[in-house]
């Protein structure tokens, strides 16, 4: 598991759900230029993007015993586009939670405009160790976190 979608993660708390910073590359942006689109960010790297900052929020509420893998979504919209450079706020708010996974709805935003708007993101737990070095996230997280957690 490669967790490299997400740019910083700002703010996680257990019971709430966890925010992050995606940017948009110029490797991203400009995938869709390659097949006659305008430049800006696929939406389903932003998608991935909001599915890999749910993959942290499991780490990170498991002491980096867990992580999380994506296994569906029960709603998504894309209500505008992200653009070139453009930061994307990701909100991940904890909605359910099983021993199987979790459940959470997701809304990304540049400045005021919407450009992602999920609910039902469902997140299947498993050991950590089984998707990677638990070390190696430690890491990542060190470059990447903040100390808003529990």
């Amino acid at each position: 598991m490669r967790l490299r979608m997400v740019d910083r993660i700002l703010w996680w708390d257990a019971k709430e759900g966890i925010r992050g910073l995606k940017a948009a590359s110029f490797e991203e942006y400009s995938l869709k230029e390659a097949f006659g689109g305008e430049a800006r960010l696929p939406e389903l790297l932003l998608l991935q993007s909001a599915f890999e900052l749910a993959a942290w929020f499991v780490m990170l509420t498991s002491r980096f015993a867990e992580g999380g893998v994506a296994e569906g979504i029960e709603r998504v919209s894309f209500p505008a586009g992200v653009g070139p450079g453009e930061r994307v706020l990701l909100d991940l708010e904890l909605t359910a939670e099983t021993e199987q996974g979790i459940l959470l709805d997701a809304s990304g935003k540049v400045g005021d405009r919407d450009v992602l708007v999920a609910k039902g993101l469902h997140v299947r737990r498993m050991a950590l160790s089984s998707l990677g070095d638990p070390e190696d996230y430690r890491t990542l997280f060190s470059e990447i976190g903040t100390a808003g957690g529990p």
